[in-house]
């Protein structure tokens, strides 16, 4: 399923969307097209890699405001809601950490890492809607979304702090291919004579929750 297509699925509805990190600008796109919110905010760190957008949504007039922004540090306005893609989970944990306020809703993409995504979440009181793994060109991705919580939310086990809450409930079949995949890697790694004792004690315990999920 396109990554794209699939953060797109996730956003709601409301008065100003921000996609931070906003390369070409797709998502964005999607968003004003579909007419979900009124205004979009683009931004990026790098005011070249921002004007790419820019020329893309031109067509859209005053329903873009385009900000030169390490993550959401220049913003002089509060989002509903904001999408953060593109990016590894430990810059997107920077991103929320230094923010002064923080939207209701997340839409999260992240490249790595997303388990410190997860945790940061629950710390700063948002509920995660959903929590799940794709495939996309060859490539595998964790999509979260996340809403302001009115009440403290169910807590994580350690393995859905890992894997995420939907992966294991469900077991989608990208989610599932990826974990077949990581089995024969870390299963390599056991059975390299050059491994380290401390990479193969990982490797024999990632082995563990791995095959406990694909029982």
């Amino acid at each position: 399923m396109d990554r794209l297509r699939t953060l797109f699925s996730l956003v709601g509805t409301g008065e100003v969307f921000a996609d931070v990190g906003c390369d070409h600008g797709y998502l964005a796109e999607m968003v004003l097209k579909s007419g979900n919110y009124k205004r979009v905010i683009i931004s990026d760190i790098s005011k070249s890699s921002l004007q790419k957008a820019v020329d893309l949504l031109k067509p859209y007039g005053d329903r873009v405001t385009a900000v030169v922004s390490d993550g959401l540090e220049s913003f002089t306005e509060l989002p509903d809601e904001v999408a953060i893609a593109g990016m590894g989970g430990e810059e997107i944990v920077k991103i929320l950490s230094s923010a002064m306020s923080l939207p209701k809703k997340l839409v999260l993409a992240p490249q790595k890492n997303s388990v410190k995504v997860r945790k940061l979440l629950f710390d700063l009181g948002y509920k995660i809607l959903k929590d799940f793994t794709i495939k996309d060109k060859g490539k595998f991705y964790d999509i979260i979304s996340a809403v302001e919580a009115d009440i403290e939310p169910k807590e994580y086990t350690n393995l859905e702090y890992i894997y995420g809450r939907d992966n294991l409930n469900e077991r989608p079949d990208d989610f599932i291919e990826k974990l077949t995949l990581d089995e024969k890697l870390y299963e390599g790694v056991v059975q390299t004579k050059t491994a380290s004792e401390t990479a193969k004690s990982v490797a024999m315990q990632k082995l563990k929750e791995i095959r406990e999920i694909l029982k």
